[in-house]
């Protein structure tokens, strides 16, 4: 088995036939009425995208490429140009930031000099108090001197990309990092007293049995981080993973059986161990999250970087996904947007219901406080209702007066739909903007 975007049955088929997203070229005056008649509320989430790395792993689906010092050095120019540009597009909204994430890439690679630079740039330039701040980073790059340099810098977040702490797996998935970086970095962040920490976790890996997961998890358990995340890995058509396993070169992942019992493992396992489970795919030891999902999802999200995707609400944007084609945007005075589309108050409403439900819970007051509707009327208008009710027919969630529920049975369906979503939608709006810089335009899946 290979998990690619037609893995998921009839997710993958749900996810070709009933959705359908048309992304535009756009002239820079329609980008920015867009844009400032877009957002659908103050409190605003931002992503950035470094998309820069020291080596290249075959399955990473995103933006990415290798180091170079000359292309880094115009990428940060352009990035605080890009910030500035946003400022005197949106500063009379009153926007207020509650989180910023920086996404690659490897963003652990930048000095931590430079990262306080930016969030220097940003602070100029939004409402910066009381925001989260947090990066993805790879072991290899956190020695204890450079946590104290991040945390000195306004970082306060960390998801660290672990992944296995079996050598063959590291090794497989083409990382630069050793088992022992993993554990050093644990425990360097632990010295610092870095708290709010997330430990990225993999399965489905070529040749991994369950007891491999079980015991790679259990060794995740011994350092006792805040958050563990539990990802599949999944295989795109453009990435050298794909033609690896095709070929034979490796070997496929195990089964949808074992995929299937992977999943459910891994939560008896983390629950057992007194972590709460807090989306389909991560768990909590704290009241804490680090997650960029919510706001990807409903908005409001300001994205800067080559091949970030924005969605302030009403409106959905990717950048360019050539760093050069970024930099040479910026220096010209024009917002770096390759496609453009608008998102109407129907698809904002089934991607709440979407989130939501991923976090296991939605209550109908927080739609109506959203949305100014009544759940039932909003589900029955659109013909959503027809989804919850095969959904509670099959015994996947559970309704009750104020709130649906998804139910441990509905916990696995809802983790291929959200990976199938993935797969179909951000990977193929990626790769498109991969082949072409500035497409007339994409439309996805």
């Amino acid at each position: 088995m290979i998990l690619t975007k037609d893995a998921f049955g009839i997710k993958s088929l749900i996810f070709r036939k009933a959705f359908k997203a048309t992304f535009k070229r756009q002239s820079q005056e329609i980008i920015k009425n867009l844009l400032r008649e877009g957002f659908v509320g103050k409190e605003v989430g931002i992503y950035i995208h470094f998309p820069f790395c020291r080596g290249l792993c075959p399955a990473c689906p995103y933006v990415r490429y290798l180091w170079d010092d000359l292309l880094v050095k115009s990428y940060l120019r352009s990035l605080k140009l890009e910030i500035s540009a946003y400022r005197d597009l949106l500063q009379d909204l009153e926007l207020k930031i509650t989180e910023v994430h920086v996404g690659g890439g490897t963003p652990s690679c930048l000095d931590p000099k430079q990262y306080k630079e930016i969030i220097e740039a940003l602070g100029e330039s939004f409402s910066l108090e009381g925001a989260s701040i947090g990066i993805e980073a790879n072991p290899e790059d956190l020695t204890e001197e450079r946590i104290y340099a991040l945390m000195e810098a306004g970082v306060n977040e960390l998801s660290l990309g672990v992944q296995s702490f079996f050598r063959e797996n590291i090794r497989l998935l083409g990382r630069r990092h050793s088992v022992e970086d993993s554990i050093d970095a644990i425990e360097n962040l632990e010295g610092a007293g870095f708290r709010s920490v997330n430990i990225d976790m993999m399965y489905m890996l070529p040749g991994q049995t369950i007891e491999d997961w079980v015991e790679d998890l259990r060794i995740a358990l011994e350092f006792e981080p805040a958050q563990i995340t539990a990802y599949p890995l999944l295989v795109v058509s453009y990435r050298p993973m794909y033609k690896m396993m095709m070929e034979r070169r490796v070997q496929k992942q195990p089964s949808m059986r074992e995929f299937k019992k992977m999943y459910y493992e891994a939560i008896n396992t983390l629950e057992e161990a007194g972590y709460t489970q807090v989306r389909y795919y991560s768990f909590s030891k704290i009241p804490w999250e680090y997650s960029t999902v919510e706001k990807e999802m409903t908005g409001p999200l300001l994205a800067f970087g080559p091949g970030a995707m924005g969605f302030p609400g009403k409106c959905e944007y990717i950048n360019t996904c050539s760093v050069r084609g970024y930099v040479k945007s910026l220096s010209r005075g024009r917002l770096p947007v390759a496609g453009i589309r608008e998102v109407n108050k129907e698809e904002r409403g089934i991607r709440w219901i979407s989130e939501r439900l991923s976090a296991l819970e939605l209550k109908f007051e927080g739609f109506k406080n959203e949305f100014g509707e009544e759940f039932w009327d909003f589900v029955k208008r659109t013909g959503f209702s027809k989804s919850l009710f095969i959904q509670r027919l099959l015994g996947h969630i559970k309704i009750y007066s104020d709130r649906i529920e998804l139910t441990k049975k509905g916990l696995f369906s809802r983790n291929l739909g959200g990976w199938a979503f993935v797969l179909s939608v951000p990977c193929r709006i990626v790769e498109e903007y991969l082949r072409t810089p500035w497409p007339r335009e994409v439309t996805v899946p």
